[in-house]
């Protein structure tokens, strides 16, 4: 039997930005977003994952971005073979500084969901990778769009609000590209990096992920 590999997305995606993984790698299983509850942080969310994962056979965790913290916060109630972040952070040690500007002046709750919505639109529009992949633009909109914006003002405030203590594994293998904007690659650290990499690594080059995570 294959070992089971669960995969969380992030912010503003959904189950098609692992369709390359879900093709290729067998035992990979998409762990959907639970509706999270009034007052619920990032460590209380993770907690929803739980009854999702089959803990009586071996089982591998990847998140990607936003679904990397959300492992992150995982790992510290079970023991996956393997951790594997993308395009992600370990801690709040390895996000940029105005994440804590906007955590501490609150600035981030002036921005409620259809702002946040339309800012992802507007910036589609000057992202040149995706031109590289027909049809990338299309399904970065249509996954914000499925979203909603109710969960993904949810989202900025969670992210923004994150403990992010130090990791309680050392063996994580956390994939990055060199040119992530916003998390960027010269405070990660121990990754193994994409070269060019950007924000949109994971379904840019859906093919070199693939095959980083079998190998």
């Amino acid at each position: 039997m294959s070992i089971r590999t669960y995969c969380i997305g992030g912010f503003a995606t959904d189950v098609r930005l692992f369709r390359d993984q879900l093709d290729h790698i067998p035992g990979t299983v998409y762990l959907p977003f639970p509706q999270p509850e009034r007052g619920d942080s990032l460590e209380t969310y993770a907690l929803k994952f739980l009854p999702l994962i089959d803990q009586e056979q071996a089982f591998n965790l990847v998140g990607q971005s936003m679904g990397g913290i959300i492992v992150m916060e995982l790992v510290r109630h079970i023991r996956p073979e393997k951790v594997i972040l993308i395009s992600s952070v370990k801690s709040r040690a390895e996000m940029p500084r105005w994440f804590n500007f906007l955590r501490d002046t609150r600035l981030y709750r002036l921005s409620p969901g259809p702002v946040i919505v339309a800012a992802i639109w507007l910036g589609t529009l000057f992202m040149r990778e995706l031109t590289r992949v027909k049809g990338l633009r299309r399904l970065c909109l249509d996954m914000t769009r499925e979203n909603g914006p109710a969960f993904l003002q949810w989202c900025t405030g969670a992210i923004m609000n994150w403990k992010g203590q130090p990791s309680p594994r050392p063996d994580i293998i956390h994939i990055h590209g060199t040119k992530d904007t916003m998390f960027p690659f010269r405070y990660v650290k121990n990754t193994l990096p994409v070269t060019g990499g950007t924000r949109l690594v994971m379904p840019d080059q859906a093919a070199l992920i693939t095959g980083m995570l079998c190998g």
